[in-house]
């Protein structure tokens, strides 16, 4: 007596938002390779057609159509072929706009799904864009029925409940689910709770890639109907997996499958940041980058990631030394260089300082030097930044990390200057911990042989370099200090004397609780960078610019 089987390629792939086309071409290679292997079914994530998160685009009746438009190509293209594709996108359907799961079956197209529970914090702002879904379905498949809760969906036990209750037997979860730091554990805790909750097997499939400051971290798997993990697929890449559910008595089993290992935090974190900035170079059509490489910590971890996403050839570095910067920085950016194997150039800035402090001199007459002057020596090596960058036609990153973004730390048009911050969601002490793992990853095959961060660069005391013998606690508390009190002021959401009551100085945590409110005009004109932590400066705060309430 043969075993009843269901063979589905789940497809943890990288949309690009707004290339319908594209996305759909990419839906017919796979779809036909999967064919080619006898799979029943091939499933892509939440909003694959479209690329997620595609925002304001829904609001354009020509974005729909094309939409449409490519779905009837599928259908058209795939008529002949034994696989059923299912593929999510923004559908428009009397008048009112879901996020929807559509199945494309012998050139028949049917919407299967409409997502009821629509995501309004954080990132997410879908009532916005969509209309909630008003009713259940399953997929009649005669030998078994599939639920398929979008995302949010899943993260609610009402709707698992009311497809179990309409006779599903396996549960697939379309997902568009953004990184952050422990994320994966998270969602796999809830997953698993569906599991023992409903006593059926669920495949949570991933997108994976980055838009914008979204980074969609993939690490799909597939859990059987008690909660136990089958199959695991790797995070931050894409990947192509099949997988078989076996008939046993009354319930259907997925077989094992492949476990891939997840790294720990800091490996992660990274490889986000990574994955982020390479999506966002080649997605915006270019090809390399431009690094003010000042021999500081900063700007070299800001180098390694650029080289590990797009490779040594096409990253250009550049130092800009007035008469502050030391000879042990400059050796330290050389250095540094060398050991990434990228392009390394100086152009000296004093000259033009010099000339621009003599043209400022009548307009400056009986006034000290002070932080005005600083701050010119950063725009002039913006001016030149980006000037090379315009010539050579390279993307310019900007390399301020989140603890200076939030006190207001770097100069607007200045070192703030970039297309993309890689750093923008990274507090200092995280800048320090990524760069130790990844000089201890070195040996990783994922990563060049030899540790890439000269050790001075980890060691030296945080500078601007913008005045002789400048500090950063100068100007502000410990960086250990700073980020706890910037993690309970941002992440927390606690006020002053919540904070002050934890045993921290009331005169530090007032000072940074102020400039971090006097700095919310220059976040609002800073460069995306990609997110990790619960807030980062960008979709998920949103805070007014002019804004008199203190706490």
């Amino acid at each position: 007596m043969s075993v009843a089987r269901l063979k589905i390629s789940l497809v943890q792939s990288n949309a690009t938002v707004g290339g319908a086309e594209l996305n759909a071409e990419s839906v017919l290679v796979k779809a036909i390779e999967a064919d080619s292997k006898g799979s029943d079914l091939i499933v892509f994530p939440e909003m694959f057609l479209s690329g997620y998160q595609p925002l304001d685009l829904v609001n354009k009746l020509s974005f729909l159509d094309s939409i449409s438009q490519q779905v009837k190509r599928i259908a058209q293209s795939t008529k002949d072929l034994s696989v059923r594709i299912l593929i999510g996108g923004p559908w428009l359907l009397d008048g009112k706009v879901y996020n929807a799961y559509i199945s494309i079956f012998r050139g028949y197209i049917k919407i299967v799904s409409k997502k009821t529970h629509l995501p309004n914090y954080d990132v997410f702002d879908e009532k916005r864009f969509f209309v909630s879904g008003d009713e259940l379905q399953v997929l009649d498949l005669g030998t078994l029925k599939i639920g398929f809760p979008i995302c949010e969906d899943a993260w609610h036990p009402d709707i698992i409940a009311r497809l179990k209750k309409m006779g599903a037997e396996l549960i697939i979860i379309p997902n568009g689910s953004p990184y952050e730091t422990s994320k994966l554990a998270e969602r796999q805790a809830i997953i698993k709770s569906r599991c023992k909750e409903s006593n059926l097997p669920i495949i949570y499939l991933n997108l994976v890639g980055g838009q914008d400051d979204l980074v969609f971290d993939g690490g799909s798997f597939v859990y059987d109907n008690k909660g136990t993990i089958v199959c695991q697929f790797p995070q931050f890449v894409e990947k192509n997996w099949q997988v078989i559910l076996e008939r046993r008595k009354n319930s259907w089993v997925p077989l094992p499958h492949y476990l891939a290992e997840i790294g720990s935090r800091q490996s992660q974190d990274y490889k986000a940041v990574v994955l982020g900035l390479k999506d966002y170079v080649l997605k915006s059509n270019f090809h390399k980058v431009v690094i003010g490489l000042s021999g500081g910590i900063d700007s070299a971890l800001v180098a390694v990631m650029a080289r590990d996403a797009l490779g040594p050839e096409n990253v250009v570095c550049l130092a800009l030394p007035s008469k502050f910067n030391s000879k042990a920085s400059l050796d330290d950016a050389r250095r540094l260089s060398k050991n990434l194997g990228i392009n390394f150039e100086i152009i000296g800035i004093q000259e033009i300082i010099d000339k621009v402090d003599q043209h400022l001199a009548s307009l400056f007459k009986g006034k000290e030097r002070d932080v005005t002057e600083e701050n010119i020596q950063s725009r002039l090596r913006a001016v030149l930044l980006m000037a090379f960058s315009n010539k050579e036609k390279h993307l310019l990153l900007s390399t301020g990390n989140k603890s200076e973004i939030a006190v207001g730390y770097s100069t607007i048009y200045g070192d703030m200057a970039g297309a993309y911050n890689p750093l923008k969601d990274i507090y200092k002490t995280k800048v320090y911990e990524l760069s130790e793992w990844r000089n201890s990853a070195a040996k990783d095959n994922d990563f060049s042989a030899r540790k890439p961060i000269p050790d001075n660069i980890l060691i030296k005391e945080p500078s601007a370099e913008l005045a002789f013998d400048q500090k950063d606690t100068d100007s502000l508390p410990s960086y250990d200090e700073l980020d706890t009190i910037l993690e309970h002021l941002i992440e927390d959401d606690l006020g002053a004397d919540e904070i002050i009551q934890k045993g921290i100085s009331k005169k530090t945590v007032v000072k940074v609780k102020e400039l971090l409110y006097l700095s919310e005009y220059k976040r609002y004109q800073a460069c995306p960078g990609p997110k990790i932590s619960r807030k980062p400066f960008a979709l998920g705060r949103r805070v007014p610019i002019v804004n008199h309430w203190r706490d």
